[in-house]
């Protein structure tokens, strides 16, 4: 345990001289600044507190619970599968509707043929029905939708009845700020945590560290260990800063802010085990960085974005794939919402994204480890 907690120092000691790690925490400086400095609380010709940024006009009365009303509504249509069951009520409008093209379709290469064929009574008997189906679907989609936004209504003043503009206001400023906080953590620590393997796998580095008694497992989690508890207590640092400077400023101590925390470190301790991973491989750390940020704005937005494509109901092979992406690979887009949604108390748990990226940090720190057990540098 001395061993392993001595790489773990060492990956600390290295840090230090990290530009990248120390221009990472630099720009975390400034977050936690604008973070307290921008909003300030201020009181309505009403006597009612509102909590609004200091560029606001004066004449501004609307502060930020507006937007707060915006994004609780959508946190809960997530919560509550609202959206996933629209988009099943759209498959089967769809399919309805690809139905009475095929029989449109059918009667007129009748008409063509001859009309006056035995089968055109029947078929326009099922187009008229599919067409009385469409319709009633249709309406029944709109009840529906009317039906669920009523619900939200309703969740929404039973879950938030007591709770003071001033209150929404700073439940919608820490919900953007741990939303920046997600994306400059995750931008920034792959070019941070790129460098922790391949430098330790350098001819007479590997050579150093290999030769001390220490067992090859210590040595490697050592390494990955080291670096995610680093940044993690850099994250943690930041988030007390901004619990407390917004907690002063605007008098609510919000406690569920800390609640987009355990989402913001494992979907880093995902994201590292994949970079870790390629940099072991490859012993390049331009390469692991590369493939790191070729993998989260590329194949991650591609992933977490694309059943949110307009129509896809309409392409079954796309609508097919994002159904394989979906439980392939891991999405931080879900993973982000997720963490975003635990400020405003709203609980959006995306397991299967939260399963893949499981299985995905146990393969790629096992493959990895393995590899480096096994091989002889």
């Amino acid at each position: 345990m001395n061993a392993f907690l001595a790489i773990i120092h060492d990956t600390w000691r290295q840090s230090k001289h990290q530009w990248v790690l120390i221009v990472l925490i630099g720009l975390q400086v400034m977050l936690a600044i604008f973070a307290v400095a921008a909003p300030e609380k201020r009181t309505a010709p009403d006597g009612s507190e509102f909590f609004t940024t200091r560029w606001a006009r004066d004449t501004d009365q609307k502060g930020m619970e507006i937007g707060w009303e915006g994004l609780y509504a959508d946190a809960l249509r997530d919560e509550q599968n609202f959206n996933d069951t629209m988009k099943g009520r759209s498959k089967e409008v769809n399919a309805l509707i690809d139905q009475r093209e095929e029989v449109s379709y059918r009667i007129a290469t009748l008409i063509a043929e001859d009309p006056n064929h035995p089968d055109l009574d029947a078929l326009r008997d099922q187009n008229r029905a599919l067409e009385q189906a469409i319709d009633r679907f249709q309406r029944d989609s709109m009840a529906m939708q009317h039906r669920m936004r009523l619900d939200i209504e309703r969740i929404t003043a039973e879950r938030t009845a007591d709770m003071p503009r001033m209150a929404k206001g700073v439940e919608f400023w820490l919900s953007g700020i741990a939303y920046a906080i997600f994306i400059l953590s995750m931008i920034g620590f792959i070019a941070a945590c790129s460098i922790y393997i391949p430098n330790m796998l350098e001819q007479g580095s590997i050579d150093l560290v290999l030769s001390k008694p220490i067992r090859r497992w210590q040595i490697y989690f050592g390494k990955y260990v080291g670096g995610l508890l680093l940044y993690s207590a850099a994250l943690t640092v930041l988030y007390v800063v901004v619990f407390v400077g917004v907690g002063i400023v605007s008098g609510v101590w919000h406690w569920p802010f800390f609640g987009a925390l355990p989402m913001t470190i494992f979907s880093l301790a995902l994201l590292y085990s994949i970079v870790a991973w390629v940099g072991l491989w490859t012993r390049s750390t331009a390469l692991a960085m590369v493939i790191g940020y070729v993998y989260y704005l590329v194949v991650d937005t591609a992933v977490g974005h694309m059943e949110d494509l307009p129509f896809i109901e309409d392409f079954p092979a796309i609508d097919q794939l994002s159904k394989v992406l979906k439980f392939s690979f891991p999405s931080f887009v879900w993973l982000r919402e997720s963490a975003e949604a635990s400020v405003l108390s709203v609980y959006v748990f995306p397991w299967q994204h939260l399963a893949v990226g499981a299985l995905w940090l146990f393969i790629c720190l096992g493959t990895s480890y393995n590899r480096f057990r096994i091989n002889d540098y």
